[in-house]
C-alpha cells in the first residue's frame, strides 16, 4: 500500500516576519540571524522588510560587514532616509567599539581586526546620504556630533556644529509632533550634554553653561543622561568661569546623584578645585580619604603629585609623578613637565631639561604639536646649564607657538598650583553614555 509525503511547508516572508517580531521581543538577535541564509538574492515585497529585521539584528551581533551588506540591498530597492541612517549607525557602531551583550556572549571582540579607516569612510558616505534625504534629522545629527567628537579625537567644532542643530531641529518640531515621537526626546537631550562638553573644551563658556544648564532642566524627569554626569559637567563649566563655590556644589550634589558607581573622577574634580583655590589640605584629603592608590589612574596620581608640591613634599610628589607614568598613555608630558618643574625647582637643571624634552617629544609623536609649558621649562634649564644658544632656540620655538595661539580665547578649565597647570579628570574620564541601539 502506497503513501503520500506529508506537504512541506513553503517559507514566506510574511510567515518569518511574525517569528522575527516575536525574536526581536526577546531582543533575541541570534534566533533572528539565523534567517540570513533564507534571505533571497532579489529582495521583492515583504523580503525587503525581512531583510530590514534581520540587518538590525546583525548589528546588534556587531557582525558589521553582514549587516551593511544585507541593509545595502535594502537601499538598492527601497531607498530612504531611515536605511541610510540604518548603514550610517552600522559604522558608527563599530567604531565606537560598544559590546553587546550578545556579542560578549557569543566571544566577538569589539571591532577587532577592523579597518577603521574604511569604517570612517562607509560612516561618512551614508551619514552623508541620509543628511541629504533628510537634513534636519535630530538622530543623525547628534550621531555624527558623537562621531566628530569622540571617534575623530576631539573635532569639537564640528560637532557642536551637529549638535547645535540637532537641538535646533528638534526645537523647531511642533509641540504635537515632539509629543508623539517620544524617541527623538532622547538624542537632544544627549544633544544638549555632548554640546555642552564640546563648548567646554573649545572655552566657548556662556555656551557650554547654557547648554548644561538646559540639560539639567530639560532631562529632570526622564534622565537620558545619568544626574551624576549632567552635574559634573555643569561643575566643571562652573570652575572654568571661576565660579569656585558653584562648582563644588555641583560636584557634592554629583557625588549623592544616580548613576554609575564610580565617583573616583568626581572626588578628583573636588580635589582639583580645592588645589586650585589653594586649599592644598583639603585636596590631600579628598582624594587620600576616597580613592585608594589601587584605584587611581595617571590623572590622579599627576594631581597628587601637584598636591604634595604645594605642600612642599617634593619627594613624595615625584613618587606621585613616576606612579602617574606608569599605565599613562595619554597625558605623559603633562607629567614629565610636572617633574621637570620641580627638578628645576631644586636645582637640578640637567634632569629638568631631560624632563622638558622628553614632555615634548612625547608631545609631538602624540598629537603632532608642540608643549608650550615644556618649551618653556626647557629654555630655563638650559640657560640655567649655560647653554645659552639651545636655550635661544628652545625660547624661540616657545614664542612662535605662544603667538600662534595668541587670539584663541580664554584657556580651558583647571586651577594653577606652583606656576603649572592643574589638569583635574575631564569629563570623559566618567564612564561614557551608553546610546540603545535604535535604527533611524
Amino acid at each position: 500500500m502506497s503513501t503520500s509525503a506529508e506537504p512541506v511547508a513553503t517559507l514566506t516572508a510574511e510567515s518569518l516576519l511574525g517569528t522575527l517580531a516575536a525574536a526581536k521581543k526577546r531582543r533575541d538577535w541570534e534566533a533572528i540571524a539565523r534567517h540570513a541564509a533564507e534571505v533571497p538574492e532579489q529582495l521583492a515585497g515583504a523580503w525587503v522588510q525581512v531583510a530590514d529585521e534581520i540587518g538590525f539584528a546583525l548589528g546588534q551581533l556587531r557582525r558589521t560587514d553582514e549587516a551593511a551588506a544585507l541593509f545595502e540591498r535594502v537601499y538598492v530597492v527601497a531607498p530612504s532616509r531611515r536605511i541610510a541612517s540604518a548603514l550610517a549607525y552600522v559604522y558608527y557602531d563599530a567604531l565606537l567599539g560598544r559590546r553587546t551583550r550578545q556579542a560578549e556572549r557569543g566571544g566577538q571582540a569589539a571591532a577587532a581586526g577592523r579597518d577603521r579607516e574604511a569604517d570612517r569612510k562607509a560612516f561618512a558616505r551614508w551619514m552623508g546620504e541620509a543628511l541629504r534625504l533628510e537634513p534636519r534629522s535630530i538622530k543623525d545629527l547628534y550621531r555624527l556630533g558623537v562621531f566628530e567628537a569622540q571617534v575623530e579625537s576631539r573635532h569639537d567644532k564640528p560637532a557642536l556644529r551637529a549638535f547645535v542643530a540637532a537641538i535646533e531641529s528638534y526645537r523647531a518640531l511642533p509641540a504635537d509632533e515632539r509629543q508623539w515621537r517620544g524617541d527623538l526626546r532622547k538624542p537632544y537631550v544627549r544633544s544638549l550634554y555632548a554640546g555642552a562638553r564640546s563648548a567646554l573644551r573649545l572655552s566657548d563658556l556662556d555656551r557650554a553653561r547654557r547648554l548644561s544648564f538646559d540639560c539639567i532642566r530639560e532631562d529632570e524627569q526622564t534622565d537620558h543622561v545619568a544626574p551624576v554626569h549632567k552635574l559634573y559637567l555643569a561643575g566643571k563649566i562652573c570652575a572654568a568661569l571661576g565660579r569656585s563655590a558653584d562648582a563644588e556644589r555641583a560636584y557634592r550634589k554629583a557625588l549623592a546623584a544616580k548613576g554609575p558607581p564610580e565617583r573616583d573622577y568626581v572626588h578628583a574634580a573636588l580635589a582639583a578645585l580645592a588645589l586650585a583655590t589653594g586649599r592644598a589640605e583639603d585636596a590631600e584629603r579628598w582624594i587620600e580619604a576616597n580613592v585608594p592608590p589601587h584605584r587611581r589612574k595617571p590623572v590622579l596620581w599627576r594631581l597628587v603629585g601637584d598636591v604634595k608640591v604645594a605642600r612642599g613634599r617634593g619627594r613624595e610628589a615625584l613618587l606621585a609623578y613616576q606612579n602617574a607614568l606608569r599605565k599613562d598613555r595619554a597625558g605623559r608630558h603633562l607629567t614629565l613637565t610636572a617633574m621637570g618643574a620641580l627638578e628645576l625647582a631644586a636645582g637640578n637643571a640637567q634632569k629638568a631639561a631631560e624632563h622638558f624634552r622628553q614632555a615634548n617629544d612625547f608631545r609631538r609623536r602624540k598629537y603632532l604639536s608642540e608643549h608650550l609649558p615644556a618649551l618653556d621649562g626647557l629654555a630655563t634649564a638650559l640657560w640655567a646649564l649655560g647653554r645659552d644658544r639651545d636655550a635661544a632656540d628652545a625660547r624661540a620655538a616657545a614664542e612662535g607657538l605662544r603667538e600662534g595661539r595668541a587670539g584663541r580665547g580664554r584657556p580651558g578649565p583647571g586651577g594653577l598650583a606652583s606656576g603649572r597647570a592643574v589638569e583635574p579628570a575631564s569629563a570623559d574620564d566618567a564612564p561614557a553614555e551608553d546610546e540603545a541601539a535604535e535604527q533611524g
